[in-house]
């Protein structure tokens, strides 16, 4: 966890080789599923819309071992 003055950042990683470049744009829409049958695709779109409701935010990218989500989650005074 990393943190500005304005938002706690988290990023969570993995090494499985990254998102298809042809799906980095759509991973967050609300019925994107690579599961075919399997899956809705709403996990990923209803976790953003839960985090900017919030006033924060979601990004994916790649690197060189995989992909990484970084979260930004507003920071409040208590």
């Amino acid at each position: 966890i990393i943190s500005n003055e304005k938002f706690a950042i988290i990023e969570i990683g993995d090494n499985a080789g990254g998102i298809p470049n042809e799906y980095l744009g759509k991973i967050f829409d609300s019925d994107f599923t690579t599961k075919g049958e399997k899956g809705t695709g709403i996990g990923l779109y209803m976790t953003k819309q839960i985090v900017i409701n919030m006033g924060g935010n979601i990004e994916v990218y790649n690197n060189q071992s995989g992909a990484v989500f970084r979260i930004y989650i507003p920071l409040t005074d208590l």
